[in-house]
């Protein structure tokens, strides 16, 4: 299932999720040696569009696309890119027409072959392909206690759903498809949460999302129960905290036709 299609779990994405993507797609320009803009970029599985939006910093005309209608309603600068509805590996373009694609935290949920079949197809020759995730590590400064609730309790309550986190992502693989992995990088991205913030966080990752859509749990219940576990990392509610999220980017060329 599509976890992010529903209305709410749309609405909590937009309003909950950090936007730290503008910092990665200074890595990707300094990566990628980008002294001007490119003429055509594309981010798949583009939710809500806090990632397209960063985009508009490194290229001139900009896409995005995602199966969820919900998600597109919510995104930003509508005037500026070009938003369109479609799986990921079955794209509404024509052959060799974007200079870079990306994916932010969205990878893991594709059919990741065809997915890579279709964005041979659309890339220019030598094109970038750039994969990136900023993912929860549960690192609170000054609670180091914090990452053992996050995996002791929490992922006991909420289990993340099966995605495909097992993909061959290096050369041996991925160069009999037409690819190159160029390079990877790592980093951590620091973002301050009051309370309320990290548990409208918590209720857009695909863990609570799943566990309201199955029955197993109301946004009400989760919330009460986060409410009630999170207090003791928080003096108050107005008190923020410093998390460390953890982002990797992967650099994947295609090769020469």
């Amino acid at each position: 299932m599509n976890y992010f299609s529903p209305e709410t779990a749309a609405a909590r994405y937009a309003k909950g999720r950090p936007d730290f993507h503008s910092n990665t797609i200074g890595h990707i320009r300094e990566k990628l040696g980008l002294e001007q803009k490119l003429s055509k970029a594309l981010d798949v599985a583009c939710g809500t569009g806090l990632s397209t939006k960063a985009l508009l910093e490194i290229a001139e005309e900009v896409y995005g696309t995602d199966t969820s209608e919900a998600m597109l309603a919510h995104a930003p600068e509508k005037d500026r890119i070009h938003y369109g509805i479609a799986p990921a590996e079955q794209q509404p373009f024509p052959d060799h027409m974007f200079d870079l694609i990306t994916v932010c935290s969205g990878v893991h949920w594709f059919r990741i072959n065809a997915f890579l079949a279709e964005s041979a197809r659309i890339l220019k020759s030598r094109g970038w392909l750039v994969l990136y995730e900023n993912h929860f590590i549960a690192e609170m400064d000054g609670h180091p206690e914090f990452r053992n609730w996050f995996h002791e309790r929490y992922l006991q309550q909420f289990p993340s759903p099966p995605r495909n986190n097992d993909y061959p992502w290096n050369n041996e693989h991925l160069n009999t498809l037409g690819w190159e992995l160029t390079g990877t990088e790592t980093f951590t991205n620091p973002i301050r949460f009051n309370k309320e913030e990290l548990i409208l966080y918590f209720s857009t990752q695909s863990n609570i999302i799943a566990a309201t859509e199955q029955g197993r749990a109301t946004y009400t219940e989760a919330e009460a129960w986060l409410n009630n576990e999170l207090s003791p990392f928080f003096s108050d509610n107005e008190q923020k905290q410093l998390i460390h999220y953890g982002n990797w980017i992967k650099y994947i060329k295609k090769m020469e036709n």
